[in-house]
């Protein structure tokens, strides 16, 4: 039952109000927290939160491009110190030649010599004997003698003719001695001439092969060093980049392959720059010449039309002179009687024409046994000196290619130059050579063109035979066509 009392009445809606305001404030302040939590204010990064952070990612951007320039720089290093190493084979494998060439002549001249040395002996032999023959006549034929104790002319001119042919025996004996003992002594001469050159290439070649094994070893230590530091450069690179190193060793490849398809267009577009020039000159050239002979020809035109006046000029003198002569003749000859004219004489039957000759056979093989066997050593090591049938060198797997057709080079890059006829690049057909160096003659390198501006060749220590551009640094403007 409620109180009546007004000072409880009171008190009791006061307490009820705070209540409620208490609880609607308690409310309002867990709405507020939530709606805190659910929608935060955002925030903003600072100028120097965002100059901080270009700088970083400038910084990794300039890391990169720094790290793909040294790793394309170290690959580049790696290419020079092969193609070093690959010149240093080459210069060995002409050495070699060198040898081998001084080693037959040589050997020639060392039978020349005995040769020489024989036919001296024999002289020599005979002369001996004819000192005998006189030391056993007691010195002499005593010619004076000879003549006073002859009986009668006859004896006497028998004796004189004796000791005549005597005379003449014992002086050829003497010069063929004299004359093979001169021979022998250039022979022995030429010989031992011969001998020290030999002994100088053989000196020569074993210091290109040592030079060319020191070249493969540096090759192969500087390809090791090389290899461990791009695999740190390409796990620095997927650091920065965030991606894998398998995935940066295949981008590097990639830069590689660009960089070297822009230098291949750069040098087929040289080439072709060249072949311009090389073109438009022998335009030039045949214009130049068919002018001249245009200017000949007229010349000779007009020597032969004045020699043709003159000519008719004296013909129609002569004729006319002919024509006096004949009405004389036939003047004086009116009276005598017309002998009957003499029959023709018969036509000789022309001659057969003469057969052509037969067309000289084609190459056993020929071209295509040359590309198909190079195609067949394709994933083989390069090994310097080598022709097979494991592993080559690049004039190795040259010469070896032509072996198919009969064609025998020799095993050096400079010798294959002189053994084949120039062409332009941009003539080049499949079969031909293309040479690298400073010139034909020193060239370093030799590919087998198969044809679109590829070849097959041996690169270089530690790399397989392969398919690739011919055009790189170094390329020669005129290849090598065989026979």
């Amino acid at each position: 039952m409620p109180s009546s009392h007004p000072a409880h009445h009171v008190f009791a809606n006061r307490t009820l109000r705070l209540a409620v305001t208490t609880s609607l404030c308690a409310c309002l302040g867990l709405a507020t927290a939530v709606a805190a939590a659910a929608d935060p204010e955002p925030v903003y990064p600072s100028q120097k939160q965002v100059d901080a952070a270009k700088k970083a990612a400038t910084s990794t951007a300039g890391k990169v491009a720094a790290l793909d320039a040294k790793y394309a720089a170290a690959s580049a290093h790696l290419e020079d110190v092969q193609t070093r190493a690959a010149a240093a084979a080459e210069e060995w494998n002409g050495a070699r030649l060198e040898l081998q060439r001084k080693q037959q002549a040589a050997d020639e001249a060392k039978a020349r010599a005995g040769v020489a040395q024989k036919q001296a002996d024999t002289a020599s032999l005979a002369v001996r004997r004819y000192a005998a023959a006189v030391y056993q006549q007691n010195g002499s034929l005593g010619d004076v003698e000879a003549f006073l104790s002859s009986e009668g002319p006859q004896e006497l001119l028998d004796r004189a003719a004796a000791l005549e042919a005597v005379g003449a025996a014992r002086n050829r004996t003497l010069q063929e001695a004299s004359a093979t003992a001169a021979t022998a002594d250039t022979a022995r001469r030429q010989a031992a001439q011969a001998e020290a050159q030999q002994l100088a290439a053989a000196q020569r070649a074993e210091d290109a092969r040592r030079a060319a094994q020191a070249q493969a070893d540096a090759a192969v230590a500087t390809a090791a060093q090389i290899q461990h530091e791009q695999e740190q450069m390409a796990t620095e690179l997927a650091h920065l980049r965030n991606t894998s190193v398998a995935l940066e060793r295949q981008r590097q490849d990639g830069l590689r392959a660009a960089a070297e398809a822009r230098a291949a267009a750069a040098a087929a577009a040289e080439q072709a720059r060249l072949a311009e020039a090389r073109a438009q000159a022998a335009r030039d050239a045949a214009a130049k010449k068919a002018a001249q002979e245009t200017a000949q020809r007229a010349r000779e035109e007009a020597a032969r039309q004045a020699a043709a006046a003159r000519a008719a000029e004296e013909a129609a003198r002569k004729a006319a002179a002919d024509k006096a002569a004949r009405d004389r003749e036939t003047a004086a000859q009116q009276q005598a009687p017309r002998p009957a004219a003499p029959e023709p004489a018969p036509r000789p039957a022309p001659e057969p024409a003469p057969q052509p000759a037969p067309a000289p056979p084609a190459q056993s093989g020929g071209v295509s046994a040359v590309l198909a066997y190079a195609r067949a050593q394709l994933g083989k090591p390069y090994q310097w000196g080598g022709e097979g049938p494991n592993s080559f060198d690049c004039s190795g797997l040259t010469l070896m290619a032509w072996r198919q057709a009969g064609v025998y080079l020799s095993h050096y890059t400079g010798a294959q130059w002189g053994e084949t006829s120039r062409v332009a690049i941009s003539d080049l057909r499949p079969g031909d050579l293309v040479f690298y160096g400073a010139d034909g003659p020193t060239s370093h390198h030799v590919g087998l063109y198969i044809g679109g501006g590829q070849m097959i060749e041996a690169p270089h220590a530690g790399a397989n035979v392969r398919v690739a551009s011919i055009y790189r640094s170094e390329l020669l403007p005129y290849g090598g066509r065989v026979g």
